[in-house]
């Protein structure tokens, strides 16, 4: 399943297994596609998870996303 679609899933069923993991790697997809000089922050990962997805990620969640895309 591409990331786009797990995401879709993810905010549709809000109980699915991994749902903060699969938003986090998504806003960690968007945050890397619009990065400042010097690359995202996680602090970014969480900005963007919240504006987009309306989800509050866990600050280690989101450094663990982003390390891993």
């Amino acid at each position: 399943m591409t990331l786009w679609r797990e995401v879709l899933t993810a905010l549709n069923s809000p109980h699915t297994a991994g749902r903060e993991h699969v938003l986090a790697r998504g806003a960690a997809a968007l945050a890397r596609s619009r990065a400042r000089p010097g690359g995202p922050a996680a602090e970014d990962v969480r900005r963007i998870a919240l504006e987009e997805f309306g989800v509050l990620l866990d600050p280690l969640v989101a450094q663990a996303a982003l390390e891993s895309r």
